[in-house]
C-alpha cells in the first residue's frame, strides 16, 4: 500500500507539472513569436541546417513558421496524454485498458514527431528556396540525434503501452474470475 501511496503523490506532481506546461508552452511560443521579426535573418538562426535566402516572401517565411509549429503541436497533444494518465494513477486507475490506450498515444505522439520532423526539413529547404530562380533551388533532408530519440522513445513507449494492455486484460480476467 506504501507504494501506491508513492506512485498518487508522484503522479499528483506530475499531472501538475504537465497541465501547467500545457498552458505556459503556447504562453511562450506566442509570446516569442510576437517579439521576434519575421525577417530571414531572424528565421535563419532558428533553422539550424538550413541558409534563408533574402528573396523569401513573407508568405514563405510564415509558411515555415506554420511547418515549424507542427511537431510542437503533436507534443502538446501527447503533453496531454500525459497529463490524463497521470492523472488516473493519482486515482489509483493503474493496471487499466484506459491507461494502457494513453500509454500508447503517447508512443504514438513521440513517434509522430521523429516522422514530422523527418518530412520537414525537405520540406522546409523546398519552400524556403522556391523563390530562387531555377537550377538554384534545393531539397535538402536532415537526420539528427533528437529523431532517433523521438523515434526510439516513442517505440518504447508504444511497446510498454501494448503490454499494459496485456496486463490490464488478465488483471480484469482475475478480478471477473474471484
Amino acid at each position: 500500500m506504501h507504494r501506491l501511496n508513492r506512485v498518487e503523490k508522484w503522479a499528483q506532481v506530475l499531472e501538475w507539472v504537465t497541465a501547467i506546461s500545457l498552458i505556459v508552452i503556447p504562453v511562450l511560443v506566442v509570446v516569442g513569436l510576437f517579439q521576434t521579426p519575421i525577417t530571414p535573418a531572424a528565421l535563419d538562426t532558428a533553422l539550424e541546417n538550413h541558409v534563408v535566402p533574402s528573396s523569401t516572401t513573407p508568405l514563405q517565411l510564415y509558411l515555415a513558421i506554420g511547418i515549424m509549429l507542427i511537431p510542437l503541436i503533436i507534443l502538446m497533444f501527447t503533453l496531454n496524454f500525459m497529463r490524463e494518465l497521470f492523472g488516473n494513477y493519482r486515482k489509483s486507475e493503474i493496471l487499466t485498458e484506459h491507461c494502457a490506450f494513453l500509454i500508447q498515444r503517447i508512443g504514438q505522439g513521440f513517434l509522430l514527431v521523429a516522422v514530422v520532423r523527418l518530412l520537414m526539413s525537405p520540406m522546409l529547404s523546398g519552400l524556403l528556396s522556391f523563390s530562387n530562380p531555377p537550377g538554384e533551388r534545393s531539397i535538402s533532408f536532415n537526420l539528427n540525434g533528437e529523431m532517433y530519440f523521438f523515434a526510439v522513445s516513442g517505440g518504447l513507449i508504444l511497446m510498454i503501452g501494448w503490454a499494459m494492455r496485456e496486463a490490464s486484460e488478465v488483471a480484469s480476467e482475475n478480478k471477473a474470475f474471484v
